[in-house]
């Protein structure tokens, strides 16, 4: 940097040359805080999290504490509907027979399907809501797909 006058400096061009000093030494020790580099990091962060919260608002998305807790509950309502079904429909198809033994055996029949269609529930897992890994889990051992 030339002096102006012994010992003195120009402002101006002694401030950006300290600035573009300090760059370098940054650049020098770790590419990767590099001031530009990071406020592209953050911008880019800044905009993604406005994204998802705007896909939040408008019903686009949503957190995954939710969607397990509907679907808690939803499925535990659907069992239960699922668990009196043998009841009230034997009374449809059997009608009043009087026979018991007949009425328990299609309850048992009845209830045997109803905990077949309740073991299809019971294996929640929250990778099947991944398209790629519920279509994986489609294919059969022969590697083709169910229908």
């Amino acid at each position: 940097m030339p002096e102006f006058s012994p010992g003195n400096y120009k402002f101006v061009p002694a401030v950006q040359g300290y600035i573009r000093y300090l760059r370098s030494q940054i650049a020098d020790d770790d590419p990767a805080s590099n001031y530009n580099t990071e406020k592209a990091r953050l911008t880019r962060a800044k905009r993604e999290d406005a994204e998802l919260a705007l896909q939040h608002k408008r019903g686009e998305l949503h957190r995954a504490a939710d969607v397990e807790f509907i679907m808690t509950n939803m499925l535990i309502a659907f069992r239960a509907k699922l668990e009196t079904l043998p009841h009230k429909a034997v009374a449809k198809v059997v009608g009043e027979l009087a026979d018991k033994g007949r009425t328990d055996f299609v309850i048992a029949v009845l209830k045997e399907s109803v905990d077949d269609a309740l073991d299809e529930l019971s294996g929640y897992d929250p990778a099947l809501f991944d398209e790629g890994s519920f279509l994986a889990g489609l294919d059969g051992d022969d590697g083709e797909a169910k229908d």
